[in-house]
């Protein structure tokens, strides 16, 4: 959904939400399989005003798409904080997103992590959803290395990673993203 320097637009990211719905060959030529689509996606980029989302709702039709076909999306917060309402770019933002802090090894918000309220689209909803490790997270690296990363792009496939575990754990809870959503709320352990 981007080019080689990071960058996208309203167009790319709303085409990689269509493929996840329906996965289609890269050519574009084969038939639409949504029975291949996956039961939840990481999602650690945001639609920047630079990439043309100057409206704060550019991607939620999209998102509501992606939610309403079963998966689950699991979006990194944003690395602006620690003020208030710098969980400000799409689609982090929206309430069919399940948006993910990053804490520290010492289980307290990382300082860099964004946090609400959402101000940006007038919704003053509390944002993030959940937090979860993002500081000195070892990660691959380009070039099949590996190095030590922070951010909220390290704590949401935490997130992602534990909805499939609870998937494989209880087949049941395909498709039912609320019910993943409240189970990963109501057993994460309270932080200020």
């Amino acid at each position: 959904n981007m080019d080689n320097n990071g960058i996208g637009s309203p167009e790319t990211y709303i085409a990689c939400y269509q493929w996840f719905i329906a996965p289609t060959r890269v050519d574009g030529v084969g038939k639409p399989r949504p029975d291949l689509a996956p039961d939840v996606i990481n999602n650690s980029w945001s639609c920047l005003e630079s990439e043309g989302c100057t409206d704060p709702n550019v991607l939620l039709l999209a998102v509501q798409n992606v939610r309403a076909a079963g998966i689950l999306t699991s979006h990194s917060a944003g690395n602006s904080g620690p003020n208030c309402s710098t969980v400000n770019a799409p689609a982090g933002i929206y309430a069919e997103s399940f948006t993910v802090g990053a804490t520290t090894s010492t289980d307290t918000l990382a300082s860099f992590s964004s946090r609400g309220q959402v101000t940006v689209d007038g919704s003053n909803r509390p944002k993030p959803d959940i937090s979860a490790p993002g500081v000195g997270i070892r990660s691959t690296y380009k070039g099949g290395t590996y190095a030590s990363m922070s951010g909220t792009s390290m704590a949401s496939p935490h997130v992602a990673g534990l909805a499939a575990l609870l998937i494989s754990v209880d087949p049941s809870m395909r498709g039912q993203v609320e019910a993943l959503e409240t189970a990963i709320e109501l057993t994460a352990k309270g932080i200020s």
